[in-house]
């Protein structure tokens, strides 16, 4: 069955792209920034993370709420579109790490919201449009991993050739075709049908949704295990050239947008969860490989089930989160968000002591149990169902 995107499909994905592309030219960076651009030591990176994160959360969950209730999307949008070219701006000028923490996080946390607000525009779209929800998900999930392929490998460039303000002046830049996207690409009063306010402050907890979330911790925390320790575990534990981390996020990065395509088609003929499933036993294998590896064409070969898996992941989970709550989007996709920052933090903070207490082969060892962990909560919750039939044709 051929699927051809609308025009005004394609111009979200743009809109995804750009915030995408933005944040990672900048959240990448920012620890490189803070020990060599302000001089701060490195645990000081800590202090910036710990209030980031936790308004990250808050951020994106209030953003759901927002939109379930009505808000218009492009007003809310206004925030993290407004939010992250004053980032941008002020990093050009932030000479110590005070102003970082005072001005920059707060800033950083609510334009990080915008990633989750779009996903919530283009689910909505596609409701109204009577699209394929799993497909638009999926178009949206690929844009951020392309995104995510050019806007980190770009600032570094920049930082290398030119300096820290070029890196942010480009993130400017690119702030401002978001800014440009937003005000082409959503209409001003396009939003969520409201809810009747009888029903407003009577929500139940959704189990089911908080399951879902749970899982897609799982997988997320085996990547940031992985990916945290990768660099060292490949040149100091194993002893490979030091081109190896690059070559395998490469190698993974370009499998995953391949396999986000057909993640959709698999999930139409098996169903999103027996995929999760077939995505969680994957990331397990890989990781209990990677601590096996010797050579480069190892490594190469292990990277591609990496890619594999994480793509199949990536293709549909948020469509699997978002099924726990139709009547939800921003809710659905605000846990979604939320179980990337939380996971990523988990990983990378827990990556540190385990490789102290141990090494970092046994990083690897416990990212596998992540994933194992998820397969084992996707087992024993089948018969945790959405609350109703997802709306797809």
């Amino acid at each position: 069955m051929s699927f051809q995107l609308p025009r005004q499909v394609v111009l979200i994905l743009f809109l995804q792209f750009s915030q995408s592309l933005g944040v990672s030219a900048l959240i990448p960076l920012m620890s490189f920034f803070i020990v060599e651009g302000l001089g701060a030591a490195p645990w000081q990176i800590g202090l910036y993370t710990g209030i980031v994160l936790p308004l990250t959360l808050v951020a994106n969950r209030w953003a759901g709420e927002r939109l379930d209730h009505g808000y218009a999307v492009r007003r809310l949008l206004r925030f993290s579109v407004f939010a992250f070219l004053t980032v941008s701006a002020l990093l050009t000028q932030v000479s110590n790490l005070w102003m970082l923490l005072l001005l920059v996080a707060p800033l950083t946390s609510l334009s990080n919201t915008g990633s989750g607000i779009i996903f919530t525009f283009g689910r909505l779209y596609a409701e109204r449009e009577g699209l394929d929800i799993t497909r638009v998900n999926s178009w949206l999930r690929m844009t951020v991993s392309l995104a995510w392929m050019i806007g980190p490998a770009l600032s570094f460039s920049l930082v290398a050739a030119f300096g820290f303000t070029s890196a942010f002046a480009v993130a400017f830049g690119i702030g401002l075709a978001y800014a440009t996207l937003w005000q082409i690409v959503v209409p001003a009063q396009f939003k969520a049908e409201p809810r009747p306010k009888s029903d407003r402050g009577k929500d139940p907890i959704n189990w089911g949704l908080m399951v879902a979330g749970l899982i897609c911790l799982g997988f997320v925390i085996t990547n940031s295990l992985f990916v945290s320790a990768m660099p060292l575990y490949f040149v100091q534990e194993v002893g490979l050239p030091g081109q190896t981390p690059g070559l395998s996020l490469s190698v993974k990065c370009l499998l995953e947008v391949f396999v986000i395509f057909g993640s959709v088609r698999l999930a139409e003929r098996i169903g999103i969860r027996q995929v999760l499933m077939l995505a969680a036993v994957l990331a397990a294998t890989s990781m209990l490989l990677f601590a096996e590896v010797t050579q480069l064409w190892q490594v190469i070969a292990v990277s591609m089930l990496e890619g594999t898996y994480y793509g199949l992941f990536a293709g549909v989970a948020i469509s699997f989160v978002q099924s726990f709550a139709p009547d939800r989007p921003g809710r659905a996709t605000a846990v979604y968000m939320n179980s990337l920052f939380l996971g990523g933090l988990i990983g990378s903070v827990s990556m540190g002591f385990i490789a102290t207490a141990t090494d970092f082969r046994t990083v690897l060892l416990v990212a596998a149990a992540s994933s194992v962990t998820a397969l084992v909560v996707l087992l024993a919750t089948l018969r945790v169902q959405p609350q109703s039939a997802e709306q797809e044709p």
